[in-house]
């Protein structure tokens, strides 16, 4: 039976004179029908950590009720019942500056911006509605925002998106879905409502809470201090039917995704593709051209950073790639020399990776001296081809 056929029976047994179709009528005037979303506030939770997860999965079990996040990327779980040291405490980590909006839990997400995250990640929560909304109805969709104190931006597009199947992917990239509701104006100052009316289709199920465009379709402007792009707070998330006679809000602009990611061809040059721009299927290899060693050695040149820094954003948008890294070299010198340091090279870069913080069971190295050269070694430019250190994506 439908959520309003089961509140309707309800006030059939609760009225006396007065019909329950008429008190229905009047709730709904009121616009005092109850809340479809569990755990609208974030309440009722497993375990509140003193710091934050920097897995989905930990966010997703060992945290939160109902709520979970659909991509790899991680909320925030913020408690007044944290201790006070911890950083989870309002309190602690904003300088007592914000506090729930209600109650004594809220969520925080990444909307805008490079931050404190190695790329430009878009965080989310989502939630199963208890059935699916009724076809034809209308309901006020609604969360309360407000920008953390310290986030170094302030944007638009916190929006709210029904789903009809729950969404999960297995990296950190923003989702491109046109959401049902949005703000597009910047949100700034104490909490926010972000609300919409909605006509539902009777397959809407699942509700998420996020920035649904890309940065590059998301108003912003910098604030006086801060440090992780923009963040926001949120709260008391509210699906309900609307009062009778209440419009339909105009739907939000339409979520542009970026160009698809280019198939690269064997041994391309990072020098020529972007590896960000690259789809890392199984078996992709990209020639690293911006890694640098001293002469017969096996230590990176500081020129090689921004390469690194490249592969190791790579690896978080994508955190269940691995990848080898592979080093090869010409044929001056032995056989047994050339092997050896090119095994050395190889472990090198998996070093530099890992000191970024990514797991070392993600990498392997493997040196193949001059036994795989790309072009004949009898000239210079031959030899300076061979030279060279790839990454292989060995599993997606």
């Amino acid at each position: 039976m439908h959520f309003r056929s089961l509140f309707l029976a309800a006030l059939i047994g609760l009225t006396g004179s007065m019909s329950a179709q008429n008190v229905l009528q009047r709730t709904l005037n009121n616009d005092t029908m109850p809340n479809l979303v569990p755990n609208p506030g974030f309440e009722v939770t497993k375990k509140v950590q003193c710091a934050w997860t920097q897995q989905a999965r930990k966010f997703n079990e060992e945290v939160m009720v109902d709520w979970m996040s659909p991509t790899e990327t991680t909320p925030d779980l913020f408690s007044t019942n944290a201790d006070a040291t911890c950083w989870s405490h309002p309190a602690r980590r904003t300088n007592g500056k914000a506090s729930p909006h209600g109650g004594s839990n809220m969520c925080g997400l990444k909307i805008y911006g490079r931050g404190n995250t190695p790329t430009h990640w878009h965080e989310y929560l989502q939630v199963a509605l208890p059935e699916p909304l009724q076809a034809g109805t209308r309901y006020v969709v609604e969360c309360f925002t407000m920008r953390a104190s310290f986030s170094n931006e302030a944007s638009n597009n916190v929006g709210i998106l029904l789903s009809d199947v729950p969404v999960k992917t297995r990296d950190c990239l923003p989702l491109y879905i046109t959401p049902h509701v949005n703000e597009d104006r910047m949100v700034k100052g104490g909490w926010q409502k972000v609300s919409g009316v909605i006509e539902a289709t009777g397959t809407e199920r699942y509700l998420l809470i996020g920035n649904f465009y890309g940065d590059e379709a998301t108003v912003h402007e910098r604030q006086p201090e801060g440090e992780r792009g923009a963040y926001y707070f949120i709260d008391d998330v509210n699906v309900r039917i609307a009062p009778a006679g209440m419009a339909v809000t105009p739907k939000p602009k339409a979520s542009v995704p970026p160009p698809p990611k280019i198939k690269a061809e064997d041994h391309a040059s990072s020098a020529k593709v972007d590896i960000l721009n690259v789809e890392p299927a199984v078996g992709t290899r990209i020639r690293l051209d911006n890694i640098f060693f001293d002469f017969d050695k096996a230590t990176l040149k500081t020129e090689s950073e921004a390469e690194i820094e490249k592969v190791v954003d790579l690896l978080t948008d994508y955190p269940h790639l691995r990848i080898e890294i592979e080093a090869h070299t010409d044929d001056q010198g032995s056989d047994p020399y050339n092997l050896k340091l090119s095994e050395d090279r190889a472990k090198a870069v998996v070093d530099a990776l890992v000191k970024e913080k990514i797991e070392v069971e993600r990498l392997t190295s493997k040196g193949y001296g001059e036994t795989k050269p790309l072009a004949p070694n009898t000239t210079e430019e031959g030899r300076a081809k061979n030279r060279r250190v790839e990454f292989r994506v060995v599993e997606r």
